[in-house]
């Protein structure tokens, strides 16, 4: 039975007469100007801007309250007046205010394996309030303009999500950045008889309606001073100066953040796709859906990355001083549907690869059976609930009035719960089609690895034999082989495999990788593992000393094969006589760690390798922020004996141990 009073349905796009492309916002304002122009004036409309038709009669379809679901305001969304209210959230409630942390008040799923599937009908939502709303204007012109008819309704019907995405891990981005459409603060539109209009651009930043929700709280950063007034900022900002009231967004900080980031997403990216066809089904969608990956234990180093870590990499490289770097207060950011939609697309891909990877009911280890969890609870959900794949995906509602699950958010196919849309064709695949053998999804798998720069075969013959020939790589008749599959020779992947407690800052920081440089390769920042996590403003005076016991955030950085051959370079490798044992010293002497708030203020850092100084006790960080393991890792690698268009199999992972095992020195008085 349902539990629903009065709910908004999240239906998507139905009654449009079909399935249609999200298509990427560059494609979109280029070639097809009628869905771009009703895509802009919709949104400006359901932001309910001042220079747009007053058309939203639904309060629930209103970007203000669509944004409120993912944090705060801690209030219930109106699209589900709910009968049942005893598990919701109250700021009045003592079992939910003095936890530590405190139990979260938004709707959205962090850190749990419904992270991409709570997320699907979120985006099917906004998706719905704006293709309704770009319908009426459509409507409206062609009433008005007869010799349009049949140009404006159809664009309408067939636009799908105008957050649409954009791909952040595309090779482009390292040197373009983000696309003009998606800060400029005015945008040229296409209206009726072709003639063009420059309006406010819906992108560029959201202004409250209705003032600035009474639970909106200013955030300082000690390290730098910097705050982000949230209780008076009337509008979202991206980079922000400490003020007030800040002229604009810092656009030319955002840029040079996000393409110095770039390269990195594109890497963790391809290994989401690495994921062989013999694992565990529970436990690698566990890994790959979120970044708490809760069926893992101690011991466990195997890590190709997940996506909620590589979108929480995306929210810190776009938000600086600003919404997108706090959960609480993303959903406002007109950019994070965008993003949404962007980690949509992946997932989309990689359930179409990987179909037999699900969540189930659990995992299980040495017999025993565990349940999954949302540990912090959800404006609906209370601590520690138990989930499930038929679970409720709270606050959204089907037509019928009970509420979404994980099962009927899975897949975009033609035997799926309808969604009304799909992505354009990527690299041979058309997400709502299902393959046509097991062959198919696997070579897929391959090019999209290749398209993200994963390529282990080809980088495998870039290397010199015999400088590389060090490298430990078990023979053809290691169990861990497929009986079809060569191990290709003197030849490893590396990754840095990372571990970070939640909430060491009680706020949202950053471990970068960094490599000093060598006379082969200059000095970078190799990647970064992002926690978004929201402060936690709880009275027990214990807090920051039992926030240390809390959840831990895994993350995973590739380093490149052009890096790790400039160390080899360096330092010799085989042909020299230096042992795969020294090229592993070698490789951590060349790293450092640093970890930085969100505006990249140093917080802690720390020098790689057996031969740097021991961080004397005075200055060491304390013990509740330092991570829980930086170490590095590597893979053998096999590929198919005669299919060349087939993945490689990553077998043999060793743990080289840690790489700052000389400790951490405090830079901050935040780190002490």
């Amino acid at each position: 039975m349902s539990s629903a009073g009065y709910y908004y349905p999240v239906v998507g796009r139905k009654g449009t007469g079909g399935v249609f492309d999200r298509l990427s916002i560059e494609t979109m304002q280029k070639d097809h100007p009628h869905q771009f122009s009703l895509f802009i004036l919709a949104f400006l409309a359901i932001q309910q801007h001042p220079s747009a038709p007053q058309v939203v009669k639904e309060p629930a379809a209103t970007y203000m309250e669509i944004a409120s679901i993912h944090g705060k305001p801690y209030h219930e969304w109106p699209g589900d007046r709910s009968k049942d209210t005893s598990a919701d959230y109250s700021a009045t409630d003592k079992k939910d205010t003095n936890p530590v942390p405190s139990r979260f008040g938004g709707y959205c799923n962090h850190g749990a394996v419904v992270f991409p599937t709570w997320h699907r009908p979120y985006v099917m939502l906004v998706e719905q309030s704006i293709g309704n709303i770009a319908e009426l204007l459509a409507h409206d012109i062609e009433a008005n303009n007869p010799g349009e008819n049949g140009v404006w309704v159809k664009a309408a019907k067939e636009l799908r999500f105008p957050w649409v995405y954009w791909d952040w891990a595309a090779p482009g981005v390292a040197e373009n950045g983000l696309p003009p459409v998606l800060y400029k603060n005015t945008v040229e539109v296409v209206t009726a008889g072709g003639k063009k209009q420059t309006v406010d651009n819906p992108l560029a930043f959201f202004t409250f309606v209705g003032g600035i929700p009474p639970d909106f709280t200013d955030e300082t950063d000690d390290t730098t001073g910097q705050t982000a007034y949230f209780s008076k900022w009337t509008r979202t900002y991206r980079y922000a100066a400490s003020s007030p009231n800040p002229p604009d967004s810092n656009i030319e900080a955002l840029q040079t953040k996000f393409k110095a980031g770039a390269n990195d997403l594109r890497r963790r990216v391809a290994h989401l796709f690495t994921f062989n066809d013999d694992e565990d089904t529970a436990t690698t969608w566990d890994d790959f859906s979120n970044h708490t990956a809760e069926s893992k234990r101690d011991m466990d180093f195997v890590n190709r990355g997940s996506i909620e870590g590589i979108h929480d990499t995306v929210h810190d490289l776009i938000g600086g001083n600003g919404q997108m770097n706090n959960p609480d207060y993303a959903g406002f950011d007109p950019i994070f549907f965008l993003h949404h939609t962007n980690v949509d697309r992946l997932l989309a891909l990689w359930e179409w690869c990987y179909t037999e990877y699900w969540m189930g009911e659990g995992y299980t280890h040495d017999g025993e059976s565990y349940p999954w969890t949302q540990a912090r609870g959800t404006y609906a959900q209370v601590y520690n609930e138990q989930l499930h794949p038929a679970g409720p995906l709270q606050p959204f509602r089907t037509e019928d009035g009970q509420y979404w699950t994980s099962d009927q958010a899975r897949f975009l196919g033609g035997q799926s719960y309808p969604k009304y849309y799909s992505f354009p064709e990527f690299q041979g695949v058309k997400v709502d089609q299902p393959a046509g053998s097991l062959q198919e999804r696997v070579e897929a798998r391959k090019r999209i690895q290749a398209y993200y720069d994963f390529d282990p075969q080809t980088k495998a013959k870039q290397v010199p034999k015999l400088s590389w020939r060090h490298m430990a790589v078990p023979s053809q008749n290691h169990p861990g082989v497929p009986k079809t599959h060569n191990v290709i020779p003197n030849f490893r992947t590396f990754i840095v495999h990372v571990k970070l407690p939640e909430h060491a800052y009680n706020r949202s920081y950053s471990f970068q990788l960094i490599h000093k440089g060598n006379p082969h390769s200059s000095a970078q920042v190799v990647g970064t593992i992002t926690v978004f996590t929201r402060p936690d403003h709880s009275p027990c005076k214990a807090c920051a000393k039992r926030r240390a016991a809390g959840s831990v955030i895994r993350g995973m950085i590739p380093i490149p094969t052009e890096l790790i051959h400039s160390v080899i370079k360096t330092h010799g490798g085989a042909e020299l006589g230096i042992s795969f044992a020294q090229t592993i010293a070698h490789i951590k002497k060349e790293f450092t760690g640093r970890l930085v708030d969100a505006n990249g203020s140093g917080l802690a850092q720390a020098e790689g390798g057996l031969e740097a100084e021991q961080v004397s006790k005075d200055k060491a960080a304390s013990r509740r922020v330092t991570p829980v393991e930086i170490s590095l890792v590597s893979t053998a690698v096999a590929e198919h004996e005669s299919k060349q268009n087939h993945p490689v199999y990553l077998f043999d992972w060793q743990h080289h141990e840690g790489i700052f095992n000389a400790g951490w020195l405090a830079t901050h008085r935040d780190s002490v």
